[in-house]
Order: C-alpha cells, then structure tokens, then sequence
C-alpha cells in the first residue's frame, strides 16, 4: 500500500476556500473601510461647516461691539465639538482670542473662516481659525475597520463553517465508505452490492457516478470470473480427457485394443501381492499364433495385423469381463492374466481359446480366400515362491512345449 499521507478532498478543498474567503475578508473590509473613511470625512467636515455656520454671525456681532466676555463664550460653545481642538480669533481690530488645547494646535488640521460683519455689504470682522483633532478622525476609522472586520469575519467564519459541514457530509464521508469498501473488498465478495448511508435528500451527484462505476466494473469481475470459472472447468475436463486418452494409448496395443507390455509390468506385481496377501490363486495364458511369420511372408503385413486384431478379439470373446485381462506381449505373443482361476480352470480357458482360434476365426485375404490359423498355449500357476519372472518363464516354458510338441496345443495338458 502506498505510504504517502492521506490529504482527503474535502480538507483540501476547505483550505483553499479558507484562502478565498480570508482574500474576501481583505478586500471586503478594505473597500468597506474606504467607504466608511469618506462617509466619516464628509460627515467631520459637514460638522465643522455646521459649526461654523452657527456661531460666526454671533461672533460677527460680537468682535463689532467689542465684546471679549461673548467671544470667549463663543470658543467655549465651539469647543464642546470634541472634533475642535484648538480656536483662534482673530478681529480686523487686532484682538486676538483663543481657547483649547494649545498642543494640537501645531499638529492639528487648520481651517480658516471669515467672520462676516453685522453690516451687510461690509468687509469681514475677522477670521476664526478652527484646528481640526485628527486623531479623534483617526480613531473613528480605526473603529470602524475594526467593527466591519468582525463583521466580515463572523460572516466568513459562518460560511466557512456551513461549507465544512457540508463538504465533510456530502464529499469526504461518502468518499471514505467507498475507499474503504474498495480497500476490504474480498474475491468471494464480488456478489455483494456496495451500498452507501448517504443523507435521505441526496442529490444524485458524482459520488453516485463513482458508485455506480465500480459497480459496473464489479459486476465485469464478476462475470469474468464466472466465465473464467466455466472456463478453466471446461478446460479441466478437457484435459483430463486428454490425459485418460495418453494414459489409455499408453496402455493400450494401438492395434489390438489389449493392453500393452508396459502395463503388465506395472500392474501384474499388484496382481502378484495381492493373490499372496489373501492366498488367492492366479494363473496366466501364454499364447502364440503358429506359423505367424509366413502368414506376413505370404499374405503381407497387412494381412498380418488383420490376423493379429482378429486373435486378440478371439481371446478377449473367452475371459471374464473387468476381471480377466489380455496384453500383447511382443509381436504375435499375448498373455492372458486370469485372476483367482486355478490351473485346472487356466487350462480350460485356453483350451477353448485354441478351439475357437482354429475353428471360428476366419481372415479374408486378397483373393477372397478365408486364412485359417492355429495358436499354442502354455499355461501356469502362480506358487507361493514364484515371483513375476519365475511365473511368466514357466509359462513361456510350457508354450515352447506346446510349439516343439506339434503347436495347436494346450500345455501342460489337463489329466484326463
């Protein structure tokens, strides 16, 4: 599995909105700020102009009757305007009258007005000039960023967090259950549907599209597999036929159908131990067509593999079905394995295996001529000191017998 830290979607997706909406804020509170720094500028000046408007005529009416007590009355009432820090007035007379804070006169914004004399028409008395406190200016735009600010922010914060809600519930959860089925997910799990707990008024969305993909692709695994399932079983089967096929044709004499020699040195050492572990008796049939080499001489090999097909169905016509066996043991020798049947009765079974190989099997040569043929027999009982050599040399020996003593023979003979 791949170590790289899990960053999911939806925390990435908050990050990069929690750096739009702290842009926003920015740029919100900056243009809010700007605004409310000329709507302040304009009221502080509609202010300062209303007051200058109320109290110059009184001061105009003042300073022409020389009257010092209603000026400094006058700066007093100018004065409760805490945006006027410091004022200065001066008469055409000379007179000069002040009031307030002399320290901020030097750093303070200056306004002059002239005061108008009673007399219309009439030159100005005088001038009063007004010294602005910037800092109470200051203060107030400082308030008010600080004031839209948190405004913004409690905005920003409370979208912020109804989009994290919502990211988290309808993005990371559902992503989540599905990585985590896709990650559990088990071969012998493919028939299972992946069902995801999404809110009841889910919208379908792409969650939805991802989900219905892999269950598209599961149910293509699925089908694959059963295919491939049906597949490999069909293929099984082939090939176990196949292999009974190589395991029969390894067994098998291809032209006689009887089992080859390669079988009976297999299979005859069980057949040995089990007659002596249950004290059965076993007997076996060695056989050979007389004169076979003159039959290939004559007629051609042809003939010849007809000759031999038609002797092994002979022999197969006189034993016992899924018990006595018959292998071609070389050339036109066969050897019949018969399985619990006494000497006496071996010698039967061969005695009428001569009988119908000399009466009953007819070849057709070319001419439409019938070959007749002849067999001999030697016969033998497995003793309990014999093993497979000794048993099928003792048969060999009473076949030799039967071919020096005149073929067409059974030995030994059965006693009369």
């Amino acid at each position: 599995m791949n170590s790289t830290t899990l960053q999911p979607i939806a925390t990435l997706l908050i990050r990069r909105v929690f750096k739009w909406v702290l842009l926003c804020v920015l740029v919100f509170s900056s243009v809010q700020a700007w605004f409310n720094y000329t709507s302040i500028e304009k009221n502080f000046n509609s202010t300062v102009r209303d007051v200058a408007d109320t109290h110059l005529p009184l001061l105009g009416v003042a300073i022409w009757d020389i009257e010092p007590q209603t000026i400094q009355k006058q700066i007093v009432l100018i004065l409760k305007n805490t945006s006027i820090a410091y004022v200065t007035i001066k008469a055409s007379s000379g007179q000069i009258f002040v009031g307030g804070n002399a320290n901020v006169a030097a750093s303070g914004r200056h306004v002059v007005f002239d005061i108008p004399s009673p007399l219309e028409n009439a030159v100005p008395v005088g001038t009063m000039d007004l010294v602005i406190d910037t800092s109470i200016l200051h203060h107030e735009l400082i308030q008010s960023f600080f004031l839209v600010t948190v405004e913004v922010l409690l905005l920003a914060i409370f979208i912020l967090t109804a989009v994290v809600a919502i990211l988290r519930r309808d993005l990371e959860r559902p992503m989540r259950q599905l990585a985590n089925y896709v990650r559990n997910i088990q071969a012998d799990q493919l028939s299972g549907s992946s069902q995801m707990d999404l809110p009841e008024a889910h919208a379908y969305s792409e969650i939805d599209l991802v989900l219905e993909g892999f269950q598209i692709m599961q149910n293509s695994i699925k089908k694959h597999i059963l295919h491939q399932d049906a597949l490999v079983i069909e293929r099984t089967m082939q090939l176990e036929r196949a292999m009974e096929s190589l395991k029969q044709l390894s067994i098998t004499d291809g032209l006689t159908g009887c089992y080859n020699r390669l079988l009976f040195n297999e299979r005859m050492p069980g057949e040995m131990q089990r007659a002596k572990r249950y004290d059965r008796t076993l007997s076996i049939v060695f056989c050979d067509i007389d004169y076979f080499k003159s039959v290939n001489d004559q007629y051609g090999h042809s003939t010849g593999d007809k000759v031999l097909i038609a002797f092994a169905q002979t022999l197969k016509d006189e034993i016992r079905t899924d018990i006595d066996w018959i292998v071609r043991y070389g050339g036109e020798e066969f050897v019949v394995v018969l399985p619990e049947t006494r000497l006496s009765s071996a010698i039967d079974v061969a005695e009428r295996m001569r009988r119908s190989v000399e009466h009953d099997l007819e070849v057709l040569i070319g001419n439409g001529e019938k070959l007749k043929i002849t067999a001999s027999f030697g016969v033998a009982q497995k003793t309990a000191t014999d093993d497979l050599d000794n048993l099928v040399n003792r048969a060999d020996e009473w076949l030799y017998a039967a071919k020096t003593g005149g073929r067409n023979q059974v030995r030994p003979q059965k006693p009369a």
